[in-house]
């Protein structure tokens, strides 16, 4: 440490990572990577519902005024794309795939598709070398 900076020893995104996220836990992953100034016009909705639950859980995700929530609660009006998969599929997304490879692994998507360009577009990872303590 006395030599410098020598990054981060995990890697967050890491497969094995994603896949013991919780559906909540995976949203608020990508809401804190949104880039505000850069999402700020952005307005979109986008449905996912998990089919390999009880009761099929379904979430509504909303990006708006550059910031990305979502909800379980049932929600009124259409959401712009709808995205039905199983939970163990879902880190895919967090992923910036096109839905051609989403689609590959098992994830279905209806409704205007560009909307998940949008979102992967408004994210911004970071730099995963940053210095997380400085002397």
């Amino acid at each position: 440490m006395r030599e410098g900076r020598f990054g981060t020893l995990t890697e967050t995104t890491a497969p094995d990572v994603m896949s013991q996220l919780t559906p909540q836990m995976l949203f608020d992953a990508l809401a804190i990577q949104i880039d505000d100034p850069k999402a700020w016009d952005e307005n979109l909705s986008i449905d996912i519902i998990h089919t390999d639950t009880d009761t099929d859980a379904r979430f509504r995700l909303r990006l708006a005024n550059g910031v990305l929530t979502y909800s379980a609660a049932a929600s009124s009006g259409d959401a712009d794309a709808t995205i039905t998969t199983t939970r163990r599929a879902l880190p895919a997304l967090a992923l910036g795939l096109a839905p051609e490879q989403l689609a590959a692994t098992g994830i279905q998507l209806s409704g205007d598709v560009s909307v998940l360009a949008q979102l992967t577009d408004a994210l911004d990872p970071g730099d995963k070398n940053v210095a997380i303590v400085t002397p």
